[in-house]
């Protein structure tokens, strides 16, 4: 059946049908009349003609229609197909077999492939080229109606998939309609990286519109401000945080972003809190089609460079260790008060403090303990000087201190005594308590100088002075003349006339083996009889012999005197296994140091396990390969060796272990604390315990009460001396002790 198109075709399919009927009739029944009067066998052939006329036309009406209807169709095929192009749209029309049927658009895989390579195949040949793609496909071919998104080729599209709905018409299982949005993708991308990079940096943005209504800030306005940015996003929020804007501030505004679309400028800006802020602020005109646009403001918070300029010009002028002014400061100051000085006819003075022996403490203990005792001693200045003396440290060990208005030498000396004082009592550091001493040097203005440079002179020169007289003490130069002396101070003089006039002597202190009593040796120890000032011991004057040289004599007499004391002891019948002395750094450092003891202990013929040679744990370790260098040059000859002051420097005692010493002495600091549950107990211990494990015997000094000497004796000491047993004893003295021994052989106490 042919299905009508319209009116006429109608009309005509019914005139047919009418000839046709008539035609019939008149063949099967002539004469029969169906219309009164007329005859249908004669008209019957000129009806059958009119009805073949209107069904040959009816047939042309049809034809024109469906040529018609082909044209639209190809028109319109056409038209998509160029709305696809225009558009860079996709449709994909897949079949029910799978295969795709057509691809209309611009379509170029990223393997180079385009629509033709795809056409007649399946739609798994996306599966190598294009998975997530293909994925798609396959949802869709179960019938699904979706949307979803993905690449083909170097293109991203949104796809809207169709099932058994034909865009382009055919027999298809469903369509796919894909539009490009790789060109939105790549500005929502390029909008992302401006807004990161407007939050990344530290000024603060503002954008407005063309009505100054604000319409983004980044993260740093809200840091500056602490506006939060829904509170100032959408409203009229433009120049609200400028603190108090005068109408010649607007006026001048408008003026330069009229003439010259921009503006900068310092000024000052409120913060939500009401806190006010220097911020060096820029506004720019920003126009499309020369048409303003929007207003951009930019503005950096100028306090934190301020805070951070005035940071710099602090540490410029300060000691980062200490804070203490350091010696730009110092100068400036010290300048200056020397000009008050001048204008107001005042005294000032200068104290250059120096750490005596600073540089041990470094090479013993490590920077970081020498660095808490400086800080320390600059506190300690600081509280004991006025708050309007300045307290400076210049480098390293030296400190400086700079008084104004000083009336008279009685109150200089009192600041000195001021300054000494704050190093009479130890420093409490990571390692223990650590005595220190400083030598420290005078100048007055105008006595010692009437400028900045004379008097800073004078007070350098007063200082060395007071290290070359034996440290632990403030000097004053005036007239040529030292004004001040520490009471330990000495002349190299007197000491080398202190050999000559036998004012040398060596006392002598027992040493007690604690297991059965017996006194196995002693230890000669030097003093000098001083014609003034009495018995004066090795601490006030051996570092003056260091630097003077007078050393080896000292040593040299005082080794002489121990080996013959032995001598002559051993013939009284005295059993003592050796007799002990201290030597020097100069000595170690003393290339015929060796060769000397040897050729004393032959001359004296005195066996060399006699002699036990002492030397400090600090000395040791700061002449550390010299030391052990001596040690077994000496002791595989069998001198013996001891380490004196064990633990006191706190070092690290694996050291021990490579050190070829037969002995090891605990000082007395140690020794003196010791009592049951101490924790100096537990040190002592350990110690003894090191002593153990390495096979040296281990000699506790300074013993004074019996329960130390049991707690010893209970952490397994070997050795003790002290007040306990007997004081240094002159040879006199110790001879007679000794016979005075007990039956059981120990000293009576």
């Amino acid at each position: 059946m042919v299905k009508a198109k319209n009116t006429w075709q109608l009309i005509a399919i019914a005139v047919c049908y009418l000839a046709v009927a008539i035609a019939f009739l008149g063949w099967v029944g002539g004469g029969v009349s169906a219309l009164p009067g007329i005859s249908i066998a004669q008209h019957t052939y000129t009806l059958g003609l009119l009805a073949l006329a209107w069904w040959l036309s009816s047939v042309w009406v049809v034809y024109r229609a469906q040529a018609a209807d082909t044209l639209a169709v190809k028109a319109r095929n056409a038209l998509l197909e160029r709305s696809l192009e225009l558009s860079a749209a996709l449709v994909i029309q897949v079949g029910k077999d799978g295969s795709i049927i057509a691809i209309d658009g611009t379509f170029e895989e990223a393997d180079g492939l385009v629509a033709a390579d795809f056409i007649g195949r399946h739609f798994d040949a996306f599966a190598g080229v294009n998975p997530d793609f293909h994925k798609l496909l396959i949802k869709a071919a179960r019938g699904e109606q979706f949307e979803a998104s993905s690449r083909i080729g170097s293109r991203f599209y949104r796809h809207k998939f169709f099932p058994e709905i034909s865009i382009l018409g055919g027999d298809t299982a469903f369509e796919c309609l894909s539009a490009d949005i790789s060109n939105e993708n790549e500005l929502r991308e390029q909008l992302n990286l401006a807004s990161q990079v407007f939050d990344s940096i530290s000024e603060a943005v503002v954008i407005f519109d063309r009505k100054r209504v604000v319409t983004y800030v980044n993260q740093a306005f809200t840091e500056i401000t602490l506006y939060k940015s829904e509170q100032v996003i959408g409203t009229r929020k433009r120049f609200d945080i400028i603190d108090q804007p005068t109408f010649r501030f607007h006026r001048d505004l408008l003026a330069s972003l009229k003439d010259k679309g921009k503006w900068e400028g310092e000024i000052s800006l409120r913060r939500d809190n009401g806190e006010l802020y220097s911020a060096m602020v820029s506004v720019v005109v920003l126009k499309q089609r020369d048409e303003v646009s929007h207003y951009l403001l930019l503005f950096s918070d100028l306090s934190n460079f301020e805070r951070t300029h005035e940071e710099l010009k602090y540490l410029a002028d300060h000691d980062n260790l200490t804070d203490l002014p350091n010696r730009r400061l110092f100068l400036d100051r010290l300048d200056q008060a020397v000009k008050r000085g001048q204008r107001s006819s005042t005294q000032l003075a200068v104290f250059f403090i120096d750490l005596d022996r600073f540089k041990l403490v470094n090479d013993t203990h490590g920077h970081q303990v020498g660095d808490e005792i400086l800080k320390a001693v600059g506190k300690r200045l600081l509280s004991a000087m006025r708050h309007s003396d300045t307290v400076a440290r210049l480098a390293g060990d030296e400190f400086t201190v700079i008084t104004e208005n000083i009336s008279d030498s009685v109150e200089i000396t009192s600041i000195a005594e001021k300054i000494m004082g704050c190093f009479k009592a130890p420093f409490t550091t990571a390692v223990g308590e650590l005595d220190l001493s400083a030598s420290v040097g005078i100048g007055v203005y105008p006595e010692d100088g009437e400028d900045l440079t004379s008097v800073l002179n004078c007070a350098d020169k007063a200082m060395y002075k007071a290290k070359s007289g034996g440290r632990n003490g403030y000097y004053r130069l005036a007239a040529g003349q030292i004004q001040h002396l520490p009471s330990t101070m000495f002349f190299p003089s007197e000491l080398r006339l202190a050999l000559k006039r036998g004012q040398m002597e060596l006392m002598y202190q027992p040493l007690q083996d604690l297991r059965d009593g017996r006194i196995i040796g002693c230890e000669g120890l030097l003093r000098w009889n001083h014609h003034c000032r009495g018995v004066i011991s090795p601490l006030d004057f051996m570092d003056l012999s260091e630097g003077a040289g007078i050393t080896g004599a000292i040593g040299q007499w005082a080794l002489d005197e121990a080996c013959q004391q032995m001598v002559l002891w051993r013939r009284q019948g005295l059993d003592l296994d050796y007799v002990s002395i201290n030597i020097a750094n100069s000595q170690i450092n003393d290339p015929g140091y060796a060769e000397m003891v040897i050729d004393t202990l032959e001359r004296y013929q005195l066996h060399r396990s006699r002699l036990m040679l002492e030397v400090p744990e600090s000395v040791l370790l700061a002449n550390f390969s010299r030391t052990l260098e001596l040690m077994k040059k000496l002791g595989v000859l069998g001198v013996r060796f001891c380490v004196d002051e064990f633990g006191s420097t706190m070092a690290d005692y694996s050291y021990i272990q490579e050190v070829p010493a037969d002995s090891i002495k605990i000082g007395h600091r140690l020794v003196s604390r010791v009592s049951l549950g101490h924790e100096d107990g537990t040190l002592v211990r350990a110690l003894v315990g090191i002593g153990d494990i390495v096979g040296k015997q281990v000699i506790a000094v300074g013993v004074e009460r019996p329960g130390q000497e049991a707690m010893l004796i209970e952490l397994g000491c070997a050795v003790a001396q002290g007040y306990l047993y007997a004081r240094p004893l002159s040879a006199k003295s110790f001879t007679e002790t000794y016979c005075l021994l007990d039956r059981t052989g120990t000293l009576n106490h």
